[in-house]
């Protein structure tokens, strides 16, 4: 054994032999647990971190690359449901260069990668269908970044130009979407597919557009707009304004009647239909000027008188005199005239009938007066008796089962949660007792195997002892116990270095030289 580890091996054994079995346990374990600890820590610290390397694969691509990577030996994990997989971080751009080299994955071209195989001698029948090919991968790309969709199926149909058509087409689509288990999409959802797909195509209405999912169901039809979204648009709208209605009144009741007593029922007939109304009106303002005037005057004075009869040749002519006066006159005046054109767009939402009821407990509403009440609720939700709106006041007995049911549950739940409470101390408590009794009985089994070894200093006392006893009652200042029990201690000591000395030369030379080499 090198001197230099002599030394502080033999203090460990020096020290080892002085403590007790309970204290060796203990830093045992303390030991044990700081290398796992270590070990666990080591391994933690030492992992690589997983980053993604292909995601949405195909079935097929996924596992041509898990193959090329077992062939490999790289370390993956695979994650949602087999279309991602995993490896080091420090090894994704490699592997992804790797692998674009094997060309994978392989997938299926699709998109606007389709009109880099166009040759010369490419016709146009087949250039407009490598186009509608390239459209629908792009639009089935885009729809499968939605959340919920893990593929979808773009059909559109183009109408071909003519050149002597006087109605030209529309072009249509049709979407077919596969939905992940457990998803369902709103119409607010729907109406975005409709509008992707009617956005990129060039003329396309969005009512010509028609999407279902892969259970069949039609989600929107074409020719009809989007019937779900805006079914659900309109629900929403009403039931909100019922909401802002009801809580008016329900906010006055309970002032009243205490919260609790009183329900409030807001049925609202809108009207979603869109109107534009356009209005003239003309105005004339008297004073203003003309803006164009015209003037006739005839006067005419005469003698004589008119010639007339009856034709014919028994009737002679005959001549009568007398005097004539004429007058004609006429006035033309184009008057400036104020003209107003005025145009109303409505807008969808208006009400068409507000039905209203309410009910009040008896126990606590039983004195007041309905008619009150029924003007209260009428003020604060804007009722209109003229425009057909109703309204319904009934004072009845309230249930109060469900009620004290979940008052009985509130105050079961606080009481099993304090008893949880009460039990978790406990169980601290016992576990704190426990580890405090545990150093006491590590303690007191030190204390008694140090009381031990005072009985044994005290039945091996040999002649020594006794003489520094005899020393001590001849000299006061040496009467201390304590200090009689070490020196007997050290003289003890020194004899058994003495011994060791005489019975192991070797070993206390090699000690002495690893203490002189640390001492240097």
């Amino acid at each position: 054994m090198p001197a230099a580890l002599a030394g502080p091996l033999g203090r460990v054994k020096t020290l080892l032999s002085t403590i007790s079995l309970g204290q060796k346990i203990v830093i045992g374990l303390l030991l044990a647990g700081l290398v796992l600890g270590g070990f666990v820590f080591t391994r933690w610290i030492t992992a690589s971190t997983m980053s993604p390397l292909f995601s949405n694969l195909a079935s097929t691509d996924a596992s041509a690359i898990v193959e090329e990577l077992n062939a490999e030996g790289v370390a993956y994990e695979l994650t949602d449901g087999g279309q991602t997989i995993m490896v080091a971080q420090e090894q994704v751009y490699d592997l992804r260069l790797s692998m674009s080299g094997k060309g994978l994955p392989a997938g299926a071209e699709t998109g606007y990668a389709l009109l880099d195989q166009q040759g010369i001698t490419t016709s146009e029948f087949q250039q407009q269908v490598s186009y509608q090919r390239a459209l629908e991968g792009e639009l089935s790309t885009t729809l499968k970044a939605l959340d919920g969709v893990r593929s979808a199926v773009v059909h559109i149909a183009l109408p071909q130009d003519e050149v002597f058509a006087t109605d030209e087409g529309k072009p249509t689509a049709s979407v077919l979407l596969d939905l992940a288990p457990g998803t369902n999409l709103s119409g607010e959802q729907v109406q975005a597919v409709t509008h992707l797909v009617s956005s990129s195509i060039e003329k396309m209405d969005p009512e010509s557009v028609t999407v279902a999912d892969s259970t069949g169901a039609v989600l929107s039809t074409a020719g009809e707009g989007v019937t779900a979204a805006a079914g659900d648009a309109q629900s929403q709208m009403e039931q909100e304004f019922e909401g802002r209605l009801a809580g008016n009144a329900q906010q006055i009741l309970e002032r009243v009647v205490g919260p609790g007593n009183a329900v409030v029922s807001v049925r609202a007939d809108l009207d979603f239909n869109k109107r534009d109304t356009t209005s003239e009106s003309y105005t004339y303002v008297p004073g203003t000027p003309a803006l164009s005037e015209s003037t006739t005057t005839e006067d005419y004075t005469g003698t004589g008188g008119a010639v007339g009869g009856v034709l014919g040749a028994e009737n002679p002519a005959a001549g009568t005199g007398g005097e004539s006066t004429y007058d004609k006159e006429s006035t033309t005046s184009n008057n400036a005239v104020g003209k107003t054109v005025e145009t109303v767009q409505g807008a969808p939402g208006a009400i068409q009938r507000l039905t209203v009821s309410v009910v009040m407990n008896d126990a606590t509403a039983g004195a007041l007066d309905q008619a009150t009440i029924q003007d209260l609720v009428g003020n604060a939700i804007g009722l209109d008796v003229a425009r057909g709106d109703a309204i319904t006041v009934a004072k009845m007995a309230f249930d109060q089962t469900a009620a004290e049911q979940a008052a009985a549950d509130i105050a079961a739940a606080a009481e099993a949660e304090q008893t949880a409470q009460m039990w978790s101390m406990i169980r601290t408590g016992g576990i704190a007792a426990g580890i405090l009794l545990l150093v006491l009985i590590v303690w007191l089994r030190s204390r008694r195997n140090r009381g031990d070894d005072y009985e044994e200093l005290e039945d091996d006392e040999d002649p020594e002892l006794d003489r520094i006893q005899v020393q001590s009652v001849r000299d006061p200042e040496l009467d201390d116990h304590e200090l009689q029990r070490e020196l007997a201690r050290r003289e003890k000591v020194r004899g058994e270095i003495s011994e060791m000395v005489s019975d192991r030369p070797d070993e206390v030379a090699t000690m002495l030289r690893g203490w002189f080499a640390e001492s240097k």
